[in-house]
């Protein structure tokens, strides 16, 4: 079989009439089914996208939350008020309050903007997804990603009255069942590609992966990292890597000198067949 992606929200866009922010959001579609993996930062965004799209908000299954960040869940609201009853998967520390921590900056609330009871109680039902789930047979929830964290993180979160690092225990992926092989959507990749590729590689029994698709927050990264990452795509087959939001162009630009055909930009407006 094949699915559908289409780019909502990114931090660019395909058409100048769509508006562009510091989010994403991938409607997913397959088999008569329509599930949002984000929502981007702000409603706006996203209804203004949709319409303009031709996207009806009514007509999802249901919303995939990749991690708690405001960027991936502002638009959560404006889901479950067009769309009553909205099934939501996602972890439910996901809803905690985080912030960044970036030397010399004063702390940054980057929490998501609505809190779960409220979503909840404007009608969105809460499948809190502490371990994998199926939500269709060609679509799976990977739940909590395990693995050593990645050094070199700027977030933090609450725990016993202090500020300490974020372990993104909440942070989840979704896989899809492409022509070729799994198509893995992924928020930010926090919890890092080579962890996501080992719960990918665990949980689908080893089988190909085609595409990797969403932020891989890479900014930061030196060569040295992005020469590993190259090595892991090889790993891995060399999937497609179809890339935004938080991968950073000096990572994109990098990681397309060794694999010149595999790298793809993403923009809100695009369609992409898998």
């Amino acid at each position: 079989m094949s699915v559908e992606l289409l780019i909502l929200v990114e931090n660019s866009a395909d058409d100048e009439s769509l508006r562009v922010e510091h989010g994403l959001s991938v409607l997913v579609s397959g088999m008569g089914a329509m599930y949002l993996f984000d929502t981007g930062a702000t409603g706006e965004a996203l209804a203004e996208n949709c319409r303009w799209l031709g996207v009806d908000m009514f007509a999802v299954d249901g919303v995939v939350v990749s991690h708690g960040h405001y960027d991936h869940t502002g638009g959560l609201s404006e889901v479950v008020r067009t769309r009553p009853q909205t099934p939501l998967y996602a972890h439910p520390r996901a809803f905690a309050r985080r912030w960044s921590d970036r030397p010399g900056k004063p702390l940054k609330d980057i929490s998501c903007p609505v809190t779960l009871e409220a979503l909840c109680g404007s009608g969105a039902v809460l499948h809190a997804m502490r371990s994998p789930e199926l939500v269709k047979y060609w679509a799976l929830v990977t739940g909590p990603i395990g693995g050593t964290m990645p050094e070199g993180e700027s977030f933090v979160v609450r725990k016993d009255g202090e500020l300490v690092p974020d372990a993104f225990e909440d942070e989840l992926c979704l896989l899809l069942r492409g022509r070729d092989g799994w198509v893995v959507l992924t928020g930010c990749c926090h919890r890092g590609l080579e962890n996501t590729l080992r719960a990918v590689r665990f949980l689908t029994h080893g089988e190909p992966v085609q595409a990797i698709v969403g932020g891989l927050h890479l900014r930061s990264a030196t060569d040295a990292q992005l020469d590993r990452i190259c090595e892991l795509l090889e790993a891995h087959g060399r999937p497609d890597l179809y890339c935004g939001h938080c991968t950073g162009h000096r990572a994109v630009d990098h990681i397309r000198r060794q694999m010149p055909e595999k790298v793809h930009a993403i923009s809100a407006g695009q369609h992409i067949c898998l």
